[in-house]
């Protein structure tokens, strides 16, 4: 098929289906353009089946999915209209997709999610995890719902029985693909059910209650499926090639994690302009752990502890924790350079400036999900390294005492599990 046609084909989900994954394979091993959104969610669907064949009916569940966990709504209700016979379809999804390294969803390590009835007939699904603080959703639609007050709703019984049998039930006859993560589906009444695994969470819909036809490979052997060379289009610019703001620090470290300093409290002897400036509008991470590694700042609201430069001329930025060792952070007030004291020795170069400092730290929690709990092939530690390098050479030169610290803060996620050993 010719490259220009790319954008018409993946515009109709008929056209996808009928095709199958085998033929479209070979059209993705292009550059990463065209297709649009068709492309990104066969691309999508493609990834998480990784190679399982399943024929025309499901593979559109899987598209249909896709395009949720993607924003497509309207490509995944084409889906819809193009296969009525889904055996399943998804309502609504808080997922992060493959490829996309995101701080949010993540909820690896000990999740949990917890359902509630309202008074008023709703449910409620509360979730919370290790690097997840609590969050409070609307089962029906998705949508953010805040905490209810004591006496609104009523923790649901854990054994509570679904209407029929469980969507992809293990001692069922439907012969539903079930990838490995996907345990165990909470039931919510009217042929709905909660997922939660460690990539986010999703309500899923039974579909039709016949059993897919078609034979076993019509629409499998996609191993190789892949949006074309490089970083998927669908995620962005690179992040590190993007404005850091205070959106993107809360969406890290949370509302409550960053810790914004107005430059009238800044000390005189900081006239470095972008840190004055990234201090008072994106901000510090208030805290900062991972692993065995923590970062401390030693700035508040109010200004730092220590407004004046020491015998160096340096302004105390922070505190590293590494365990058995650490030591203070450091501001070159004129250039903004960061650098650390450790053992004594020092100080040597941690960053080129305050916001790269800032950006490494941001960068650990926007992969901990890729490099704790990674799709099949996703390349979470190995893409996390080439941002790290890309941001500060020396950060990954463990020839230099600067990459030998950040050692420390990256093993967090290269080398350590959620749980921090």
């Amino acid at each position: 098929m010719p490259r220009d046609d790319l954008d018409a084909f993946f515009a109709s989900p008929a056209a996808v289906l009928q095709t199958g994954p085998a033929e479209l394979t070979e059209l993705l091993e292009l550059p990463d353009s065209g297709g649009g959104a068709g492309r990104e969610v066969f691309a999508q669907a493609s990834a998480v089946l990784a190679g399982a064949q399943v024929p025309r009916a499901e593979f559109a569940s899987w598209l249909h999915f896709a395009a949720k966990v993607l924003g497509h709504d309207s490509y995944a209700d084409a889906v819809a209209a193009a296969e009525p016979d889904m055996p399943w379809r998804t309502v609504w999804a808080w997922w992060r997709p493959v490829g996309a390294f995101r701080a949010q969803p993540n909820l690896s390590g000990d999740a949990s999610a917890e359902l509630f009835d309202t008074a008023d007939g709703r449910v409620l699904v509360k979730v919370s995890s290790l690097w997840t603080q609590q969050r409070w959703f609307d089962a029906a639609t998705g949508g953010p719902s805040p905490e209810p007050a004591q006496g609104e709703a009523t923790p649901r019984e854990e054994h509570y029985d679904p209407d029929g049998p469980f969507l992809f039930d293990p001692e069922g006859e439907d012969g539903l693909h079930t990838p490995d993560t996907w345990e165990e589906l909470a039931p919510l009444g009217g042929d709905r059910f909660l997922l939660v695994e460690a990539r986010g969470l999703a309500v899923l819909e039974r579909g039709s209650t016949a059993a897919p036809t078609g034979a076993p490979d019509a629409s499998g052997a996609a191993e190789s499926a892949s949006w074309g060379p490089g970083e998927p289009w669908f995620a962005g610019p690179a992040p590190y090639r993007t404005p850091l703001d205070a959106a993107r620090l809360e969406a890290a470290f949370g509302a409550d994690g960053v810790v914004r300093v107005p430059q009238a409290r800044q000390p005189e002897a900081l006239t470095h302009r972008p840190t004055r400036e990234l201090i008072a509008t994106a901000g510090l991470p208030a805290y900062w752990a991972v692993g065995v590694a923590s970062f401390k700042p030693a700035w508040t609201a109010s200004g730092p502890r220590d407004p004046q430069p020491d015998a160096a001329g340096l302004l105390h930025l922070g505190t590293f924790e590494f365990g058995y060792d650490g030591g203070p952070v450091l501001v070159h007030p004129q250039t903004g350079a960061v650098s650390m004291v450790r053992d004594g020795d020092g100080p040597f170069p941690l960053a080129r400036d305050t916001e790269t400092f800032v950006r490494l730290l941001e960068a650990v929690y926007r992969f901990m999900g890729a490099c704790w709990d990674p799709w099949d092939g996703e390349p979470g530690h190995a893409a996390f390294l080439s941002e790290a390098a890309e941001l500060e050479p020396v950060s990954v030169d463990t020839d230099e005492p600067g990459g030998q610290a950040w050692e420390h803060v990256f093993a967090g996620i290269t080398e350590l599990s959620v749980w921090g050993y």
